[in-house]
């Protein structure tokens, strides 16, 4: 994956930059009167090609790596919440509980995927400090 970012700080080896997200109508939102307003993350980037503060730059973030954490928090969760669904109905019909079977397995559902965003979510701060998602600069654009 490669992304067009600005440089906003840079400490040694390592720039933080921004990359200036797009939003589903392209930035043209006087056209489509969304509402949206574009908001902007910043990643910290190997700056191994001696980019300088201000200065437009690529940075890529390996495949691999960029499609798993795709899955991961997209797909793991969506498998949760059908886990949850169909399980939860099943636990309901055989514990003979006094509840909609269907209800049961809605709550469940919910209940799961919430906790797999949490598990998500505390892997990724582990990952970032054990430098597992990294980004670099490969190229300087102005």
């Amino acid at each position: 994956m490669i992304e067009k970012a600005k440089v906003v700080d840079v400490k040694e080896k390592f720039a933080k930059v921004e990359i200036r997200r797009v939003s589903a109508c392209g930035e043209s939102c006087a056209s489509c009167k969304g509402g949206c307003a574009p908001t902007n993350t910043y990643v910290e980037a190997e700056n191994n090609i001696g980019a300088k503060l201000g200065q437009y730059v690529e940075i890529e973030m390996s495949t691999k790596t960029f499609l798993t954490a795709v899955l991961i928090t997209y797909g793991l969760p969506l498998i949760m919440l059908f886990v949850g669904i169909f399980s939860g109905s099943a636990l309901a019909n055989s514990l003979g509980l006094k509840m909609n079977s269907d209800f049961a397995g809605v709550l469940l559902g919910f209940i799961l995927m919430a906790l797999s965003y949490i598990v998500i979510s505390r892997q990724d701060k582990k990952y970032s400090k054990q430098g597992k998602i990294k980004f670099e600069i490969i190229k300087i654009l102005e």
